[in-house]
């Protein structure tokens, strides 16, 4: 009882705090934009959700078995991959998250270990508790049973909370078996394979039936159900997924009654890795005290006011490519940055997300590759989905990219004393994260082209066509990158205040609110960059195509804006390093 009261007491202390900041102008507009975005996207449109929970007709209900089975198999194919991670690349030691202030209380004091693992529990329980009630907000309702929103967030809470228990038993399991030293790298291998062998044999098992959905050319809503039926009740896919669909039964039932039928499995599976992650005997106090540094030092460096702790051990990493004594100054501030992106890029984490990218490229491909009936509906998803990471790439790839002057804010002073014209000083500083952002645009393209009416369907769609194209949007890609990545660096240099506000990790409805006043500004000065290319494109290709084809208008066009985005780029980067120059963070962030 005394832990929950120190819970509570924190938890209201955290409250008082952040409605007290709302005093600050910057923390006031942060939580009136907040608010405004809720009530715009959530809170108006919670009336029309109630009265459209309740399917009518026959395609409507096709359309809610299919988007059940969707859910699902994503939900569940990224669980896998999380767990996959988990096992593949575990930490040196186990660690809980604990704050600072908890860990110099509670370590020290006469309290058990299972003690403080019901502590963490119940911390967690507190974040997954309204990240479920804005999960079901959000995502809303998936069938008839979903009509209230406290069963959604019921049905959320039991996902996320199996899952963090799942994730915390087997951490605690990898540090046990890591501290007894039995075999521990063979455990690793033994799961990793296992859990691969268990996502092939998922996949063979409902691909089958997909191809054989695909083949028919039935996309009417009677084909829908069937293969929305038939992906759930084949008899080897059901019991290969039924831990999945255990977790997931509560939040997918169709009806309030098979609701409660599902969440007494769902509970019991929950208890279950409860009495796992209570059971195991590692310890995890050392590495919670690693992980409570590592938090607070990221959090000081966000802030400006400490780089690193002194107890951090320092990793030395070579060059990614020899750096000569002469040369442009560009070149050097892309050789730093890149050495200070490749702990993240060529970590653990980036490994993963490069495995990730690998193997759906490489899903994306084939089927473009594969002359059958199912390629053209294929071919169309994956051209949508192209478009969606390209979309994200170039609006909000440029804030999470942040290899750049954003991440050198404390040294802007010893930046400034360089022997470098600001303009070059701006372009060297924004090459890396243009360069992160330029990869991921050409993959996109290159999977795109390929995937455009991969039948031969439209005669003008010739591979001189396809190669232009992909040739010309891969020009075009750096110069909008760069574009791209002046404004979040401009509006960091024009008002570093709220930039070291929003890049601190601390949560809070204000400190969301000034993400989205920064998403906003990044938007708008997207379109007005772009949009005025587009359209001069668009003049092009359609006054042009008559005369010298489609291939010699898509070249002409790309001719034509060539000047105007460089034209962009070249004021943009001229007065960011104006801004540079006569920056004074001291003065500049009271």
């Amino acid at each position: 009882m005394a832990l929950i009261y120190l819970k509570l007491t924190s938890l209201w202390n955290l409250v008082l705090h952040r409605v007290g900041r709302l005093r600050q102008p910057k923390y006031l507009l942060g939580a009136v934009a907040a608010c405004a975005y809720f009530y715009y996207f959530l809170g108006r449109n919670l009336g029309v959700i109630a009265r459209a929970q309740h399917p009518a007709g026959s395609a409507a209900a096709s359309a809610s078995i299919l988007i059940v089975t969707l859910v699902g198999t994503v939900l569940s194919a990224l669980g896998l991959l999380r767990i996959a991670y988990a096992w593949a690349f575990p930490p040196r030691q186990a660690a809980l998250r604990f704050s600072e202030a908890e860990i110099a209380f509670l370590f020290p004091a006469p309290v058990s270990r299972r003690t403080l693992l019901h502590f963490r529990i119940l911390s967690s329980q507190i974040a997954i508790f309204f990240s479920a009630m804005l999960m079901a907000i959000v995502l809303g309702p998936l069938g008839v049973a979903s009509a209230s929103r406290i069963l959604r967030s019921l049905g959320w809470w039991v996902i996320l909370s199996t899952f963090d228990l799942h994730l915390t038993a087997t951490n605690l399991t990898l540090s046990r078996l890591r501290q007894e030293g039995t075999k521990f790298n063979l455990w690793r291998i033994f799961a990793v394979s296992a859990i691969a062998l268990y996502g092939v044999a998922v996949f063979w098992a409902g691909i089958g039936i997909v191809d054989d959905y695909a083949s028919g050319d039935d996309f009417s809503a009677a084909g829908l159900t069937q293969l929305g039926d038939a992906l759930n009740h084949a008899p080897l896919l059901h019991w290969l997924t039924l831990p999945f669909r255990i977790v997931l039964g509560p939040y997918l039932s169709q009806t309030p009654k098979a609701f409660l039928i599902a969440l007494v499995p769902a509970l019991a599976f929950l208890g279950l890795h409860y009495l796992w992650v209570v059971s195991i005997d590692a310890d995890f106090h050392e590495g919670s005290m690693a992980l409570a540094e590592k938090r607070a030092a990221a959090k000081a460096a966000a802030q400006g006011t400490a780089t690193a702790l002194p107890s951090t051990p320092k990793t030395a990493y070579r060059g990614p490519f020899p750096l000569g004594p002469s040369g442009p100054p560009e070149v050097a501030f892309l050789w730093k940055n890149l050495i200070s992106l490749r702990s993240a890029l060529f970590g653990r984490r980036g490994l993963m997300m490069l495995l990730i990218l690998a193997m759906g490229t490489s899903s994306a491909i084939g089927p473009m590759l594969a002359s059958h009936p199912g390629a053209g509906i294929k071919g169309t998803l994956v051209l949508v989905f192209c478009g969606i990471v390209a979309g994200y790439t170039v609006i909000l790839g440029p804030q999470l990219a942040r290899q750049d002057l954003r991440n050198d804010l404390p040294n802007m002073d010893i930046l400034k004393t360089y022997p470098v014209e600001p303009w070059r000083l701006a372009l060297g500083e924004l090459l890396t994260p243009a360069a992160i952002l330029t990869t991921i645009l050409w993959i996109t393209i290159l999977v795109a082209v390929a995937a455009v009416d991969p039948t031969g369907i439209a005669e003008w769609l010739t591979p001189a066509v396809r190669v232009t194209t992909a040739l010309c949007m891969a020009l075009v890609a750096p110069l909008v990158c760069i574009t791209q990545l002046i404004v979040p660096n401009l509006l960091m240099i024009l008002m570093p205040g709220w930039y070291v506000a929003t890049r601190t990790r601390s949560g809070g409805i204000e400190m969301f609110g000034q993400r989205i006043i920064f998403g906003f500004l990044q938007l708008f000065f997207t379109a007005l960059v772009l949009v005025p290319s587009a359209g001069v494109a668009a003049l092009v290709i359609f006054s042009s195509q008559w005369a010298i084809g489609v291939a010699g208008s898509v070249l002409l066009a790309t001719v034509a804006i060539l000047p105007i985005l460089g034209g962009e780029a070249a004021v943009g980067l001229w007065f960011l390093g104006e801004r540079v120059d006569g920056f004074d963070l001291s003065t500049e962030s009271r």
